[in-house]
């Protein structure tokens, strides 16, 4: 069978980003972790068997796996409620991000606080989310200050959402890290809604990317749906950021499949405009296809890979389900950084 011009460009484009064999295999596994963790948390959710809040992001996981895939491990990444996806590409550890769900003693806050507000800045170097969007930018930007005061081949890469680019935060801190050209990336999830808002009531330009001219640094816009097309643009502005080039501005432009959170039907998202990005832009579907029809992993491979993903969110449910609750006593502690709370193992006198 004659290839494609488009196997033949993403074979030139591997090529390119020099991605071998099982970079391939991992960005795949990650796509298809974060499409598996976000149907199953919605079920269990929809169940009555999860507490909080859901904040789904399927169908934009080409942009979270794409992003956090550029990043090297000593790089940082500060990330919104919506981009769990990119945390667990950047590290964080399933098991503890279940615990964290369930409010157990073995979450990353533990027990202190849902799914919404998570992070691991020791071990993964995610920020801890904040629920002021886009509140993680202006502290992006002092951490690549930091980074490049301290002389550290450090990059730090924030992401928000488009509609939070109307507030004044996100353009002083674009503002500020290109006077001072800070190693930092500028990452906005175009979901095309900012909640009910389409994106012709957001901005009065065609896209996003060319804000970066105004502002001295590069833009770049690209189909979140396409994972390769996210991680090259990535992979460019860490390499820039890391080299002393400074900022740069990625609008990845996708349509997430689900509302604002577990109890927002998103009816005003057009029917037939959802149902063709489900059926014509699944980031998770075309790069399976992608890597089957070039030959990289078969169907026993993508079988296999399932099989796994299951395994290990059903590990991941029973030891959030395992873990005891927070003691009470703890309550007050960990308040200051000089009680040590933090520095030492955690009590585990609470109810399982």
């Amino acid at each position: 069978m004659a290839r494609t011009q488009e196997q033949s460009d993403t074979t030139a484009q591997i090529e390119r980003l020099g991605l071998k064999e099982e970079d391939l295999r991992q960005i795949l596994y990650l796509l298809k972790l974060c499409r598996y963790f976000d149907e199953r948390m919605e079920t269990l959710y929809r169940q009555g068997k999860l507490p909080g809040a859901i904040y789904s992001g399927r169908g934009q996981e080409g942009t979270h796996v794409g992003v956090a895939f550029a990043l090297g491990p000593e790089d940082s990444l500060f990330p919104t409620h919506r981009d769990l996806s990119a945390q667990l590409v950047k590290g964080l550890d399933l098991k503890r991000v279940m615990a964290q769900y369930w409010g157990r003693i073995d979450g990353y806050t533990r027990g202190r606080d849902g799914n919404s507000h998570i992070g691991d800045w020791d071990g993964a170097h995610t920020f801890t989310v904040i629920s002021h969007l886009p509140i993680a930018y202006p502290v992006a930007a002092g951490a690549a200050l930091a980074y490049k005061r301290r002389g550290e081949a450090r990059v730090a890469l924030a992401i928000c959402g488009e509609g939070a680019t109307s507030n004044g935060r996100w353009h002083e801190a674009l503002n500020v890290s290109a006077i001072y050209k800070l190693p930092v990336v500028w990452v906005v999830n175009n979901n095309q809604w900012a909640y009910s808002t389409p994106n012709t009531l957001e901005f009065p330009i065609p896209t996003l990317a060319e804000r970066g001219a105004a502002y001295g640094m590069p833009g770049k816009r690209v189909d979140g749906a396409n994972v390769l097309d996210v991680f090259e643009a990535a992979h460019e502005a860490v390499d820039r950021a890391r080299s002393g080039g400074g900022p740069s501005l990625i609008e990845s432009v996708s349509l997430r499949w689900r509302g604002h959170a577990g109890h927002d039907p998103a009816k005003y998202v057009p029917k037939e405009v959802l149902e063709d990005y489900m059926e014509h832009k699944d980031p998770v579907r075309r790069f399976e296809d992608l890597l089957v029809a070039e030959g990289h992993v078969d169907e026993d491979g993508v079988n296999q890979l399932v099989d796994r993903i299951k395994k290990e969110f059903d590990e991941g449910y029973e030891f959030a389900q395992s873990s005891p609750l927070p003691a009470a006593e703890d309550v007050t502690k960990g308040l200051w950084t000089d009680d040590g709370y933090w520095e030492g193992q955690p009590t585990r006198e609470g109810q399982g």
